[in-house]
């Protein structure tokens, strides 16, 4: 039996509501959760991280150590000092235009 033109489109709504929902989770997950970290909270990523923690017993084994209480993307900085430099330089910038702002009006 065909389903009516109705049906369809419900149907096609509710698929719809369900992936909405798992994007909207993935999207707020992305947020706080490195991408890298699989579901037993091992490290999948090909590319050395400060979050990386050995594990023993397993050469190249790691789990993620990172906890979700900061940005996880400088831990893949090879130079996390010039990412902080260039984040304090940014900051810098932005007050000073700021300020500019402030006195030219």
């Amino acid at each position: 039996m065909t389903p009516s033109t109705e049906e369809f489109q419900e149907r096609l709504d509710r698929i719809n509501s369900i992936f909405t929902a798992i994007l909207d989770r993935a999207e707020e997950s992305s947020l706080t959760r490195c991408p890298y970290r699989d579901s037993q909270d091992l490290c999948t990523a090909l590319f050395s991280c400060r979050n990386q923690v050995s594990i023993a017993g397993k050469p190249d084994s790691f789990s993620c150590s990172h906890d979700g209480s900061f940005d996880y993307r400088p831990a893949w900085e090879s130079n996390p000092k010039g990412w902080k430099r260039m984040q304090e330089t940014t900051a810098a910038i932005r007050d000073e235009a700021l300020k500019n702002r402030r006195s030219s009006n």
